[in-house]
Order: C-alpha cells, then sequence, then structure tokens
C-alpha cells in the first residue's frame, strides 16, 4: 500500500500522529487526481506530462496553452476542459502501468499499490457549467472494482 502527506485547503494537515495526516486508498487516488488536474502542465521539469493545462501549461513539444480557468464559457470549452480532464486521467492510469510493471519486477511480482487505488477505468466525466462556474464530476472505477467520485472546481 503506498500513501501520501494529507493536503487540506492547500496545506500540509498536521493532525496525524507524529503531526502529519496521511491519504491511503481511494481517498489517495482522488487527492492524486486533483493534483494532477490543478498543478499546470509543463511546471516541474523532471516530470514535464504531469498536470493539466485547465490553467495553462505548456505541452511536452513546448506550445503555451492559455488557461480555461477565467475564458468565457461556451459548449466547445466544455467539451475542451473534458477533453483535458480525460487526457490526465489516461496519463495517470499510464504512470500507474508503468510503475505496476516496474515494481513487479524489482519485487518480484508484487508491488506497493492497494487495489482500491488503482485507477481501472473512468466510467464518466461529466463537465458543466453551474452560474459562472464550471465543474467536472469524474466517476472512477478502482482494481477491486469499487467506485471512486469527486466533484473537480475548474
Amino acid at each position: 500500500m503506498s500513501w501520501s502527506f494529507n493536503v487540506k485547503n492547500g496545506d500540509l494537515d498536521l493532525s496525524g500522529p507524529g503531526g502529519f495526516s496521511v491519504v491511503t486508498g481511494g481517498q489517495k487516488l482522488i487527492q492524486d487526481l486533483k493534483h494532477w488536474l490543478l498543478e499546470s502542465r509543463g511546471t516541474d521539469p523532471m516530470h514535464p506530462e504531469y498536470g493539466s493545462t485547465l490553467d495553462g501549461g505548456v505541452t511536452s513539444d513546448g506550445s503555451v496553452v492559455e488557461a480555461f480557468i477565467g475564458a468565457n464559457i461556451y459548449k466547445e470549452r466544455l467539451l475542451d476542459v473534458e477533453s483535458e480532464i480525460r487526457r490526465v486521467l489516461f496519463s495517470y492510469q499510464d504512470q500507474q502501468l508503468a510503475r505496476l510493471r516496474s515494481e513487479q519486477e524489482r519485487l518480484g511480482g508484487k508491488n506497493t499499490f492497494a487495489p482500491n487505488e488503482i485507477l481501472y477505468s473512468v466510467d464518466g466525466v461529466n463537465v458543466r457549467q453551474i452560474d459562472d462556474k464550471v465543474v467536472a464530476q469524474l466517476r472512477l472505477r478502482t482494481q477491486n472494482n469499487a467506485d471512486v467520485s469527486f466533484i473537480q472546481p475548474v
């Protein structure tokens, strides 16, 4: 099982034993995906594919992408947001798969993931406008067939 420090309202949660709270399983999956969606793509030189272009960013070919956030909302823009969210989800899934394969090779068929933190399928991405906001509802399934859903404001 892997874990991450719990991030609450943009800061590390210091309410856990020893001062730091951690997240595991489905909650870790949700937190990881929220971080991938909210981080501008291209800002981490060691991981240039990490992040999304929802708040702008730079693609791997060096193209600068303007942010969706703060732009006029129209039907095509909602489709662009959905497409970018799906790209991020599948990139995350590819990264997990690469890590699984690497760990199984190094650890003799074992890995450090819990089944409920492995993104198995994307069952739905529904992007809609509510007043002057855009929100995305994500429905996912983990390796142990658990449903994981969350809403992400864009």
